[in-house]
């Protein structure tokens, strides 16, 4: 066991009595590390905050915006909403080490997760159900006075840019060309339909490595570090897309499942899942379409299907408000 868990280890038994059987990384995330624990109490998840990535000592209001979000999630854990209970000393979910590191420690959640989109119907169904039911309760949760993000062509087009830029100067072609067809999508869209969505607190990580399943359903939604105010009808896009989208093809039979789950706790007015399409394009398609992911992943594995969840809104694009009418 290497120092780090070491010392958490002997963390847990000083703060909640507990005796740590075992420590097992989990092989998922970017720099966080993460441990399956098995106490003599039953299994925990913990997760260690690693400082070259969350800056937690250097920046206090990022840790205060995650000690807020594990909070609200121990609520919805509370709520009766699938997803792992936060466990805290003296009321911080975020707890630190005597020698500064911070982690937090959650409920272990018993299941698997599926590669995008192969979810079943009645998977999909119950996401829908787990989301709509998150949505609702998080309406009563107090939000700051504005959203963290909101559409905005200025604001895309200055990044656009900087992206171009940088495909330039590799010159990537193959890039500028991604970045050829996004500017197209974005100068089409008509930045108004944006004006009737609610904002409101959402998850923002909702695909598929973020979903713990049983072979019926959903065990828990997990990774909530993300979560901030916004737009939570994006949670519904980024959804579908992750466990609906396969081989190029939106499943009709599993997307329409998750809708039908969703509307039984949310509301969804005509043109919904169209605007949600459409947000979740103008914020992801900057994150995707670079020459850095594409170097990086080599158009395979996680960054990779990101990239092809942009492109398939892409080549649907005319289609797509007809497309998505139905589900």
């Amino acid at each position: 066991m290497d120092k780090q868990a070491a010392e958490i280890r002997g963390h847990l038994n000083q703060l909640f009595g507990l005796t740590v059987i075992d420590m097992v990384p989990i092989d998922k995330g970017w720099l966080n590390v993460k441990w399956r624990t098995d106490t003599d109490r039953g299994p925990l998840f913990v997760k260690y905050y690693h400082p070259d990535r969350y800056k937690l000592h250097s920046r206090p209001e990022r840790k205060n915006s995650i000690e807020q979000t594990l909070r609200i999630q121990n609520g919805l854990n509370t709520a009766g909403i699938p997803c792992p209970k936060v466990h805290s000393y003296k009321g911080q979910h975020i707890l630190e080490t005597p020698s500064g590191s911070y982690y937090t420690v959650l409920d272990w959640v018993d299941g698997h997760t599926a590669q995008a989109g192969c979810l079943t119907r009645s998977q999909m169904y119950e996401l829908g159900l787990a989301t709509g039911r998150m949505h609702q309760w998080l309406r009563s949760v107090p939000m700051p006075d504005q959203p963290a993000w909101k559409p905005d062509q200025n604001a895309y087009w200055q990044e656009w840019k900087v992206n171009q830029a940088k495909a330039q100067e590799a010159g990537d072609e193959v890039v500028l060309e991604w970045l050829r067809r996004s500017q197209e999508i974005v100068r089409s869209m008509d930045i108004q339909m944006f004006a009737a969505a609610p904002t409101g607190w959402l998850h923002w990580d909702l695909w598929v490595d973020n979903i713990v399943l049983h072979d019926q359903g959903v065990a828990g939604i997990v990774d909530f570090d993300r979560m901030t105010v916004a737009y939570p009808e994006i949670d519904v896009a980024r959804a579908i897309l992750s466990g609906s989208l396969k081989d190029g093809q939106l499943v009709q039979e599993t997307a329409s499942a998750f809708m039908e789950g969703y509307r039984v706790y949310s509301v969804t007015p005509d043109g919904l899942l169209y605007r949600a399409m459409s947000m979740l394009y103008l914020i992801e398609s900057l994150w995707w379409l670079r020459t850095e992911v594409r170097a990086k992943s080599e158009l395979r594995g996680l960054l990779g299907r990101f990239v092809e969840e942009m492109h398939w809104i892409e080549n649907h694009w005319t289609s797509l408000p007809d497309r998505l009418a139905c589900l």
